[in-house]
């Protein structure tokens, strides 16, 4: 038992203050029989830790001495350790903890990936570790991701559909949420399904991964390669007197001549469409502006357009690689430097050419329009 007047006094502010800074650095191991306390005190704080030590050390405005205090508690028959578990409760090993903390997650991390490579081998180290960062425990969000896994595949679903039956909760697999991100990203990292335009070109190596998060068309692409459909009609791209035959939806919105046509994901899924017979050339641009001046200078006899307007979607995507097994691209866009990467994106397409993009081209599609027009006329032949 602690005799009341050594609580009474351990309650006071300096004595207080002077337990609080003792315990935490007894609790991280940095305290040492010949430490030294070292405390911005008031006089009054002073005065008051000074009635469990000597006068002496009252008036040096020296820091106080460990065993100094241990032995002035000892005078009154009291152990340092007791009074601070008194006062605060039992004293923890910072250290012993912090390494068992450490322990537990290395085999929390272990156990999350083990599951992962056991759910799909071909997802590089460093995309798991991507759809697992953030995770308080690894652990259940591997399992997570392996249950979305088990559910998709069997048959075409939609997104929220999916996630309602799974977790209660139609947007728990959302863009915005943990779990949606984990598993976009884990199965765009599965080697095979890496390929521009959700697999369409298979004679292709693999492209490296990229993180599904931050684009629309990754992220529905991600989704695709499990059967589950996400918002299929905001992706979209535009096109002009561009000839399609089959059955599909986009065949009939494409058979509109002399009109910009906008074709949605929804409208070219399934392989029921191709490029119409005898078409050798198909342009390309990426500014809805060009669209609108050819099909007002030349109605139904423009030559094949279509624009990705801006950075090509997962609709621009579909479309373009099935189009590129038939006929020649003449791919384009701005000349800074968003425009070039869309231009690079679009030369992996077999056989697709750069129109009239030269090395170092940085003007805008409409300061050169007439030239863009003359060649969607047919009026300039061989190379564009």
């Amino acid at each position: 038992m602690i005799p009341e007047h050594v609580m009474s006094w351990a309650k006071k502010p300096g004595p207080a203050r002077l337990l609080a800074e003792i315990r935490s650095r007894r609790e991280r191991g940095a305290l040492g029989p010949r430490s030294l306390i070292k405390l911005e005190l008031t006089d009054g704080e002073r005065r008051e830790i000074g009635q469990m030590l000597s006068v002496r050390w009252q008036l040096s405005a020296q820091p106080l001495r460990l065993g100094e205090l241990q032995s002035g508690l000892a005078g009154h028959g009291v152990d340092l350790d007791e009074l601070l578990e008194a006062c605060g409760g039992p004293l923890r090993n910072l250290r012993d903890e912090r390494a068992a903390e450490l322990l537990s997650k290395q085999a929390d991390q272990s156990a999350a990936r083990a599951i992962l490579r056991e759910a799909e081998p071909s997802v590089p180290d460093e995309v798991v570790t991507r759809c697992l960062v953030g995770a308080t425990e690894w652990t259940p969000r591997a399992r997570e991701i392996v249950r979305v896994l088990d559910a998709t595949g069997e048959s075409a679903e939609r997104l929220p559909v999916l996630a309602a039956r799974l977790f209660g909760d139609a947007h728990a697999l959302d863009r915005s949420r943990p779990l949606g991100r984990a598993v976009a990203r884990f199965v765009s990292g599965v080697v095979g399904d890496r390929e521009w335009g959700g697999g369409e070109l298979d004679d292709r190596e693999p492209q490296p991964w990229q993180d599904p998060v931050g684009d629309s068309a990754l992220w529905r692409q991600a989704w695709a390669a499990r059967g589950i459909a996400c918002d299929e009609v905001s992706s979209q791209v535009l096109v002009l007197n561009l000839p399609l035959v089959g059955e599909g939806a986009a065949v009939q919105l494409a058979a509109v001549e002399a009109e910009p046509v906008w074709l949605t994901l929804r409208s070219l899924r399934g392989s029921d469409w191709r490029l119409a017979d005898g078409v050798a050339e198909v342009f390309v641009c990426e500014n809805p502006s060009i669209v609108e001046a050819a099909a007002d200078r030349f109605g139904a006899s423009c030559r094949p357009l279509i624009c990705t307007f801006g950075v090509p979607g997962l609709a621009a995507q579909l479309l373009l690689a099935s189009i590129a097994r038939r006929a020649r691209l003449w791919v384009r866009a701005d000349g800074d430097m968003a425009g070039w990467r869309i231009v690079e994106s679009l030369l992996r397409l077999p056989g697709a050419q750069p129109w009239r993009m030269p090395p170092g081209f940085s003007a805008y599609e409409e300061e050169i329009v007439d030239d863009l027009l003359d060649d969607l006329a047919g009026r300039v032949g061989g190379d564009c």
